[in-house]
């Protein structure tokens, strides 16, 4: 055993989370040469982990790739930690009913250092469709829901997060500067909510609200996401108004209160 900050710890245990982090990241897998480049450890020790995470089913490895892949004993796990979570639990019913309104996808979004993590979901029943799996992490800066959680944290918390993080363009939309997003936070908190404009994937919009509990501070944010083309010939105020009204009821539901 180790320790770090006066505190025992497991190595092997801390390495088998970063290999799962790792691993949530890719959509296709990653082989063990990969993974043991990524994170600097030896081949043959990353051997040895993959393949004790693979007899445990947390893991899987593709029989014709070779390459490594979350599992389906972590989703169950994750499922059932879905269920205990008092967050999710009290959201899906505004999650469901968001849904029905706008007959798109609706999220919860929780922050997570310069990521997002998907922690409950209504999936839209169309056949083209937004679906993003429970318990993925996304950079925050490319979607709605994680700009809103930006937005109305605090200027040493924004400066902080943003100076650690690669501002990766990935469609022309892309706010790729500190400048741009610190200026996109201030628009959100005038407005009360936030747009993904097509910022992440050409020909997908999201919009997002903050949740906010009793001690006013902002613990999540809910989110619908679609095709823009579709949102667009809904009324993209019509649903903005949807997504208003549910984190506000979401938020009344947690303790807070107005001024």
């Amino acid at each position: 055993m180790t320790e770090i900050n006066n505190t025992k710890t497991i190595g092997s245990v801390i390495k088998a989370v970063e290999v799962l982090r790792l691993l949530s990241t890719s959509e296709t897998g990653l082989g063990v040469t990969e993974i043991s480049n990524n994170l600097n450890y030896g081949v043959s020790a990353t051997y040895h982990l993959l393949n004790t995470l693979r007899l445990c089913n947390i893991i899987e490895q593709d029989k014709d790739t070779k390459k490594y892949r979350i599992g389906f004993e972590l989703f169950r796990i994750s499922s059932i930690a879905k269920n205990q979570n008092s967050l999710a639990n009290i959201a899906q019913v505004h999650l469901d009913k968001l849904k029905e309104a706008v007959g798109e996808t609706s999220n919860l979004v929780t922050l997570d250092d310069n990521n997002i993590v998907y922690i409950a979901q209504s999936e839209s029943s169309n056949l083209l469709k937004m679906f993003t799996q429970l318990g993925a992490r996304v950079p925050f800066y490319c979607t709605g829901a994680g700009k809103v959680l930006l937005a109305y944290q605090t200027k040493e918390v924004q400066n902080y997060i943003l100076d650690k993080t690669d501002l990766t363009k990935y469609t022309k939309n892309t706010l790729t500067t500190k400048e741009e997003l610190i200026n996109e936070f201030k628009i959100i908190k005038i407005q009360g909510y936030a747009l993904d404009n097509e910022e992440r994937e050409l020909g997908v919009t999201c919009i997002a609200a903050p949740i906010f509990d009793c001690y006013n501070e902002v613990v999540a944010s809910i989110s619908v996401s679609g095709p823009t083309s579709r949102l667009k010939e809904k009324g993209l105020k019509a649903i903005i108004n949807h997504v208003i009204r549910t984190s506000e009821e979401l938020s009344f539901k947690l303790g807070y209160i107005k001024k």
